[in-house]
């Protein structure tokens, strides 16, 4: 596998450095960059060893995916510019979570806004294709979002979808904060494109093997074979004491 972690642009030598693959910067953070803003950012990018093959926050929070308010036009036009810059940083697999983007409103069907999320990761999987990306729904725990809460909910949802550039994440926190049963990982095989991982303990960087169900993870994981990205998605509180340990464990882990 390769190891990662989930940072902006500015820290690429810094985790280059640590001995991570790749970073994981947000799509939110490049898409609001002005032109001078994302010049560095590519400086930066192109002067590392390192590249930025994976994103997380496909969409704010002010750009509805669900209820009365989606504008899909508008959702493309931002995706087009978005996918446009992340790809020139190197990117390989876009990370679809954005649960306030995709929060169903008070009052919404349910079923009206899967079938808008549904349309909308259509969209995001044809945009994806046009630039070489792989679109990873996050599914998120209930306290951040009240839609795609489980792999498993996850796995029905992109099965529906039914693109070939929109496969799913499997994020270790989420499902340990859903009590999801890791044997789904197994049943999701081949659809999962990338993953998340963290202590659930606090949402920071693993550091033990024994302070969490990480061997159940990667086990299920090994027996799918599994070699895909994994990112480090955790508050770490001293990168330079912390990070370099997480980086190992998962090394460990993923042997």
């Amino acid at each position: 596998m390769k190891i990662g972690v989930c940072t902006g642009v500015e820290n690429i030598k810094k985790m280059e450095d640590i001995g991570f693959d790749y970073i994981e910067p947000s799509v939110v953070s490049i898409a609001k960059m002005n032109d001078e803003e994302f010049n560095a950012a590519m400086n930066l990018v192109d002067g590392s060893n390192i590249k930025c093959e994976a994103f997380n926050v496909l969409f704010p929070g002010n750009i509805r995916l669900t209820g009365p308010e989606v504008d899909e036009g508008g959702i493309k036009d931002y995706l087009e510019r978005a996918f446009a810059r992340v790809s020139r940083l190197g990117a390989k697999v876009i990370v679809f979570g954005s649960g306030g983007a995709r929060k169903i409103p008070d009052g919404w069907s349910r079923e009206e806004a899967w079938k808008q999320l549904v349309r909308i990761a259509r969209i995001a999987g044809d945009v994806a294709a046009e630039y070489g990306l792989t679109i990873a729904m996050e599914p998120l725990n209930t306290s951040e979002t009240n839609i795609l809460n489980s792999v498993e909910e996850g796995l029905r949802f992109v099965t529906d979808v039914g693109h070939t550039h929109v496969k799913l994440l499997a994020d270790f926190y989420h499902m340990r904060r859903e009590n999801e049963n890791m044997d789904v990982l197994v049943k999701a095989g081949s659809t999962i494109a990338h993953l998340h991982i963290a202590n659930s303990n606090g949402r920071v960087c693993p550091l033990d093997r024994s302070e969490d169900v990480y061997d159940a993870f990667f086990q299920k994981l090994k027996e799918v074979g599994y070699q895909g990205r994994i990112s480090i998605e955790a508050g770490i509180k001293d990168v330079d004491r912390d990070a370099p340990v997480g980086l190992n464990l998962l090394r460990e882990l993923s042997k």
